[in-house]
């Protein structure tokens, strides 16, 4: 009988120990570096564009670097979905790393980066972009507080008009919004597109982007904002007879990771990838700016007049729309981030 006892207490024992090492909650251990890591890395782009070629060469220069331990697999066109699927499913870890849009249903600051004239030149990019900048910092602080790393932003070109008819052929009466426009404009839906054209003079209407090339031939608009000098000779070259080269709005796109996989890595392997996307950061936007100032040649040689201001114009212009377009967005935004941006860029509203 003692002896069962015994056993008994023994086994009651021994469980009890078990319960209380399963009930510990440990942080999981770092990976060993010899880990081997296969990722998916989402893009909107087609696989000959020079972005999803800078992609693809981290990816190799990341297989290269690791000793073939992180093995990152690049899918353009959208093949994982939506920029507003990915970026969710970035969040959760379900896709690695994404070159995308984030949709301003995360967070409404988010929209910061359809603001026009945040930067009005490819050097201006750099500066007011790349790590250590307030667009570095306020974007890194509202994909930190979402689970993702921030590892760069991508330039794609700074939005003109496109048109098939205009007013003038005079930029300044072109960009003045004191002068009465006949031509509709065609904007994204997002606010701060129409507040733009509409500080130019446009009359705006939204139409969706799948539907643009038969709107312009049709006559439901007369032109667009939306989309570089690129942009238009790639895509609409045979629907436009102007592009009007305003610098509007600066398209950058944010390349990002999973924080928590990120954190989760040696940290060389860490440090690999945020100077191999650095790299690629750079390398984008000289590469833009090359093919965009080439864009301008080839629409000119296609037929299309291209309308380029003066760089007093320009400033005018810039100027300009700052001073009334950036306070109209202070209930999206936020009227701490409105200051700040003024303070910065020394606007006086």
């Amino acid at each position: 009988m003692k002896k069962t006892l015994a056993l008994i207490l023994a086994l009651v024992l021994v469980c009890s120990v078990m319960l209380v090492g399963c009930g510990k909650s440990e942080s999981p251990a770092a990976p060993e570096e010899g880990t081997n890591y296969e990722w998916s890395l989402s893009c909107e782009y087609s696989a000959d564009n020079h972005q999803t070629k800078a992609l693809q060469d981290a990816a190799d220069m990341i297989y290269e670097q690791t000793d073939g331990h992180i093995k990152i697999t690049v899918y353009p066109n959208m093949a994982l979905g939506d920029y507003t699927v990915v970026y969710g499913q970035v969040m959760s870890g379900d896709i690695e790393i994404a070159a995308c849009p984030i949709s301003s249903t995360y967070d409404p600051r988010t929209d910061i980066l359809a603001m026009p004239y945040l930067s009005s030149n490819f050097d201006e990019f750099e500066k007011y972009y790349f790590e250590g900048s307030y667009m570095w910092d306020l974007y890194n602080e509202i994909t930190n507080a979402q689970g993702v790393k921030l590892l760069g932003f991508f330039n794609s070109g700074f939005m003109g008009i496109g048109a098939k008819k205009v007013d003038s052929e005079d930029f300044a009466a072109l960009t003045d919004g004191s002068v009465t426009k006949t031509t509709l404009m065609r904007c994204p839906t997002s606010e701060v597109y129409s507040l733009t054209m509409k500080n130019m003079g446009y009359n705006t209407t939204t139409i969706p982007y799948a539907d643009l090339y038969s709107a312009l031939q049709s006559g439901l608009c007369d032109g667009w904002i939306g989309g570089s000098g690129l942009v238009n000779y790639d895509s609409f070259r045979d629907a436009i007879k102007y592009f009007i080269d305003c610098n509007a709005i600066n398209e950058s796109i944010p390349v990002m990771m999973n924080a928590e996989l990120f954190e989760s890595l040696p940290e060389d392997y860490q440090n690999i990838i945020v100077d191999v996307f650095n790299q690629m950061q750079i390398r984008v936007n000289q590469e833009r700016q090359v093919q965009e100032a080439q864009a301008l040649v080839d629409l000119e040689k296609y037929g299309i007049k291209v309308i380029k201001p003066t760089e007093e114009e320009l400033n005018t212009l810039r100027d300009n729309i700052r001073a009334t377009v950036w306070p109209e967005m202070a209930g999206v935004l936020g009227q701490d981030v409105i200051d700040e941006l003024c303070e910065i860029y020394n606007v006086k509203l």
